[in-house]
C-alpha cells in the first residue's frame, strides 16, 4: 500500500513511516514543519538503509511541505501519487498552548482535517487512520482508562478538537460506509 502520512516529519509520524516500510508499504509525507524538521526524514532514510529495508539507491521518503489547510497543495500531492490510505498525524498538539490560543487550534486541527478529507474524497482515498488522544476522555470515569471507557467532557481546546474530529470522521463513515475510519487514542 502507498500511504499519505500527514505530519510525517514529526516524532510519531517518522517512526510510523519506518514501520510502514518494514511492513512492505511505501509512504509520502505532507507536513508544514510547524512542529517538526525535515532532518527527521533524512534519519528515517538512514535507518531504513541501515536495517536493510531499502537499498542504497533509496533517495528517501517523498516529502511535500504542504499545510493540510492548503487545498491546492493537497490536490497536487493527491494527483501526483496513487494513495490507498492516509494516516493523519498533522495538527497542533500542546494542551497548555491550546488554552492560550484556542482559535488557532480549532482552525488548524478541525478546518485542516476537513480540507484533508474533502481532498481525499475527491481523489478516491477513503481510508483514514486518525491520530486522536486520550484527552477525549476528559476526567475519566474509570482508571486505568481502557478502550471501553466512555468519552468524557474534554478539559481543554486541544481535547475538544480531537473529540470533535472523532465525531466528524464517524459521521463521514456513517454517511458513506466506503470510508474506513480508525481512531487512535494515545495514553
Amino acid at each position: 500500500m502507498n500511504i499519505l502520512v500527514t505530519g510525517g516529519a514529526g516524532f510519531i509520524g517518522s517512526h510510523t513511516i519506518i514501520e510502514l516500510y518494514k511492513a512492505g508499504h511505501t509512504a509520502v509525507v505532507v507536513d508544514n514543519l510547524s512542529n517538526s524538521k525535515p532532518e527527521s526524514l533524512k534519519r528515517v532514510a538512514q535507518i531504513l538503509k541501515q536495517e536493510g529495508v531499502v537499498d542504497d539507491t533509496f533517495r528517501g521518503v517523498p516529502f511535500h511541505e504542504v499545510d493540510i489547510r492548503d487545498r491546492s497543495g493537497l490536490d497536487k500531492v493527491l494527483e501526483q501519487y496513487k494513495f490507498d490510505a492516509c494516516i493523519h498525524f498533522a495538527g497542533l498538539k500542546a494542551v497548555g498552548e491550546s488554552v492560550s490560543i484556542p482559535i488557532e487550534y480549532y482552525e488548524n486541527n478541525i478546518s485542516g482535517t476537513l480540507v484533508l478529507v474533502q481532498a481525499m474524497r475527491e481523489h478516491g482515498v477513503k481510508n483514514i487512520i486518525f491520530s486522536s488522544s486520550a484527552t477525549v476522555y476528559g476526567n475519566p470515569e474509570i482508571i486505568p482508562i481502557t478502550e471501553e471507557c466512555p468519552k468524557g467532557v474534554c478539559t481543554n481546546p486541544y481535547g475538544w478538537t480531537k473529540s470533535m474530529l472523532e465525531q466528524i470522521l464517524t459521521d463521514i463513515h456513517t454517511a458513506d460506509p466506503e470510508w474506513n475510519v480508525t481512531l487512535l487514542r494515545y495514553f
